[in-house]
């Protein structure tokens, strides 16, 4: 049986963000021959990657993984990653680094800049969300090899996939829903802003749980999206695309452009369905 270890910050059982649901998404539907493990990164030590250095790891979130942790993965075990945002910045976004600093990123220079470069290096395979995110990713750190590059996006359960096409078909009302958060990133007062500009009822949705969240969305005429850096597959968005809505959109939307996302929502469907498949296929 083979055995493949996960390392993340988080899993979904600490916190239910998009990179989250989509590391478990990958993990619940594996081939059933491969047995995962999943360990925090905060906790991985030297003796413990020593004495599955047999395994392979894939390797998500990381800003808590130790440096000395990730230098001496570089030479002594299989790994991959699967990259959600821009590790190789300090702020894990270009655009918030420039926002703060008032500067171009220059992260990749500094210390633990150059050991996460080679750790993005070594890796056999990196899993990106969108091709923009991969495409900066080769423009700014230059050790990774283009050939050992791949677009996953996000990744959801088959049940979750299933459970949108049922809703897709619901009657809209005529309000947009816009996402109210505290996440720098999701642009919240750009969207309240577009949609006053334009004359569009909105309705602000926080806090939902999920299933509840999927059917006020296909029961809204679209979505509001709107973030202020590049934010590399948002799930939101996918499924309000998956869910019949009109999606409004900007260009830090990174897989907006995507052949598959631009496509129906049946082609959706379909891509989506084989996320799984297709990663596990590079494992077997």
């Amino acid at each position: 049986m083979k055995e493949v270890i996960f390392i993340a910050d988080y899993f979904k059982d600490d916190y239910r963000g998009g990179a989250e649901l989509t590391t478990d998404a990958i993990m619940t539907q594996r081939p059933k021959e491969t047995r995962v493990y999943r360990v925090h990164a905060s906790k991985v030590t030297q003796e413990f990657v020593e004495k599955n250095k047999d395994k392979h790891w894939v390797v998500c979130n990381f800003s808590s993984l130790k440096d000395k942790i990730k230098v001496y993965m570089c030479k002594n075990t299989q790994y991959s990653i699967v990259e959600y945002d821009y590790k190789f910045c300090k702020y894990r976004s270009l655009e918030k680094h420039k926002t703060i600093t008032k500067d171009k990123c220059d992260c990749i220079q500094t210390f633990e800049g150059r050991v996460n470069s080679a750790f993005y290096g070594y890796a056999q395979r990196i899993w990106f969300m969108s091709e923009k995110q991969k495409n900066i990713f080769l423009e700014n750190v230059k050790t990774i090899k283009e050939e050992k590059t791949y677009v996953l996006s996000s990744v959801f359960e088959m049940a979750d996939l299933k459970y949108m096409d049922i809703l897709k078909n619901n009657e809209k009302n005529d309000r947009y829903l816009i996402l109210k958060s505290g996440s720098w990133i999701k642009g919240t007062n750009d969207c309240i802003e577009y949609a006053n500009k334009n004359n569009l009822k909105y309705e602000l949705v926080e806090g939902l749980p999920y299933h509840e969240l999927l059917i006020k969305m296909s029961l809204s005429k679209g979505l509001i999206f709107m973030p202020l850096g590049g934010d590399t597959c948002p799930r939101i968005v996918i499924e309000a695309k998956m869910l019949g809505c009109d999606v409004i959109l900007n260009d830090y939307v990174q897989h907006k452009d995507e052949s598959w996302f631009s496509d129906t929502q049946a082609v959706c469907y379909e891509y989506l369905k084989e996320r799984p498949s297709v990663f596990w296929s590079h494992y077997e």
